[in-house]
């Protein structure tokens, strides 16, 4: 296929941005930037009973926060609004521009035809095979049947019944870029609904108008979608489009091999978000579920190699390296990528994710002492525990530890904390060469001291470095939190 290379994600939006949605879009991303090309978001809101605008906006802000940032696609917030020649990327917003004209055409073709066989008849139909022992398949009565629009009914493809030159010995075949070539009888394929009796088009007829009308070069989706494939190639030919290529990814279990729930780790990306996750070490993550990058033909195997930048993934990445088995989620793992980056990350990366984390008063605060506060509490394993490290700084401790108090701010120890306030110079050498003054003067070990600081300044024998601690709080508040007990 020399083709410019477009791809796309088009969720459904029934409820929660699930991390198998997000792994499948974090693919598509990825070969879309390797090869140069688009990628697309695409709203599929045609369940009118699940659809809602809030879990529109939830995808819209998941994607967004992931940082799969789409070329064409919704404005976020604002379903009026769209960016790329190919809007709206709503299903709903298209019914009367792109499906109902499609639908007409393979009528007035007679590649379609009317079907006014209700429900309960085919549910009947239905009991009776079952009762029967023999699989139920639309016996294709209305299709020389000829009807006419002057009655309700719903629009049935005419699928291949065999002989059709496109066909391969009968079968409709699938070259799937992962699993490789899936064939399908044509003869135990129904000529499916692809208009209700109400004119709403069905799922796999838009995905093919959407495709073709988008330019989607590539579709690359889980392989839930596998036993929906060979309908919609029977659509391709029957529109006379030419069919993308295909790619369906392996579902992602849990640890112990079942299908991944609750408790195997939370399953929304929003959740992961809130864990105090860094969208790099999700998207890290979500990657090397069932793709094992290669360098030179070897697969990856060193830490070094392992923590990949999205630079990096998107040059190794390569659809033919993704395996065909279910992939196993592993939380641990996530958390050492987070851990493993956080660490590696200047602390303007970590800003914009850690600042919600953090109270209004956070904004306030000069950029060096942003810099500072970051960089002494990255040994944290996410970002809500770096804002735990950092608790004391907005407010006096309520409560302390009266344990830890009795321990170490002890009469021998006063002292000292009295002499440590009346240092001024809160730079880093300053307060060293300070604090072995007084540690000298007093005959004490650093540890004696730091412990029994940490404790009036946090309510707890612990805080980052304590020369750290010191310089975030500054010297006036310092001196009032220790004042308090000497």
């Amino acid at each position: 296929m020399s083709r410019r290379v477009v791809t796309r994600f088009a969720p459904s939006p029934t409820g929660m941005l699930h991390i198998g949605g997000v792994r499948t879009a974090l693919f598509c991303w990825l070969f879309a930037k390797k090869h140069g090309g688009t990628f697309i978001l695409r709203v599929e809101d045609t369940d009118l009973t699940r659809s809602t605008d809030d879990n529109i906006r939830i995808i819209e802000e998941g994607m967004e926060w992931c940082g799969l940032h789409w070329d064409e696609g919704p404005v976020v917030g604002d379903p009026s609004r769209w960016v790329g020649p190919h809007g709206p990327y709503r299903q709903m917003q298209r019914m009367e521009s792109h499906y109902k004209p499609a639908i007409q055409k393979l009528l007035a073709e007679g590649k379609a035809y009317r079907c006014r066989c209700t429900k309960e008849e085919l549910d009947q139909r239905r009991a009776s095979a079952e009762k029967a022992g023999t699989i139920f398949q639309y016996d294709r009565r209305c299709r020389e049947a000829g009807h006419d629009d002057s009655q309700p009914a719903s629009i049935r493809l005419k699928m291949p019944l065999g002989a059709e030159p496109w066909l391969e010995q009968g079968d409709i075949l699938l070259r799937d870029l992962i699993k490789g070539d899936l064939r399908f009888p044509a003869s135990s394929l129904d000529d499916w609904i692809i208009a209700r009796t109400d004119g709403t088009p069905t799922y796999n007829f838009c995905v093919v108008v959407d495709d073709t009308d988008m330019e989607v070069s590539h579709v690359i989706r889980g392989d839930d979608h596998v036993a929906n494939t060979p309908k919609q190639i029977a659509l391709y030919h029957a529109m006379g489009f030419e069919a993308p290529a295909f790619a369906h990814v392996p579902m992602i279990l849990g640890k112990d091999g079942a299908k991944l729930s609750k408790r195997h780790g939370a399953t929304s990306i929003t959740e992961y978000q809130q864990m105090g996750f860094l969208p790099s070490a999700v998207r890290l993550a979500l990657a090397r579920l069932s793709w094992t990058p290669k360098i030179d033909g070897r697969a990856i195997d060193t830490v070094e190699e392992e923590l990949l930048t999205d630079e990096q993934m998107i040059q190794l990445f390569d659809l033919g390296d993704i395996q065909k088995s279910p992939a196993r989620f592993d939380m641990d793992k996530l958390n050492w990528m987070n851990q493993k980056l956080i660490q590696r990350a200047a602390w303007q990366e970590i800003e914009p994710h850690f600042r919600p984390f953090l109270p209004e008063a956070w904004s306030a605060k000069p950029d060096a002492w942003k810099a500072h506060a970051i960089q002494c509490t990255q040994k944290g394993k996410s970002l809500v525990e770096m804002a735990g490290f950092l608790e004391f700084v907005w407010a006096p401790p309520a409560e302390f530890d009266q344990t830890a108090a009795a321990k170490f701010i002890t009469e021998a120890v006063k002292p000292a904390l009295k002499d440590l306030c009346a240092l001024t110079d809160y730079s880093h050498d300053a307060l060293h060469t300070g604090f072995n003054s007084v540690l000298e003067k007093h005959g004490l070990k650093l540890k004696d001291l730091a412990q029994a600081l940490r404790v009036a300044l946090c309510g707890k024998p612990v805080s980052p470095p304590i020369f750290d601690t010191l310089m975030l709080l500054g010297r006036d508040e310092v001196v009032a939190r220790v004042g308090k007990w000497v």
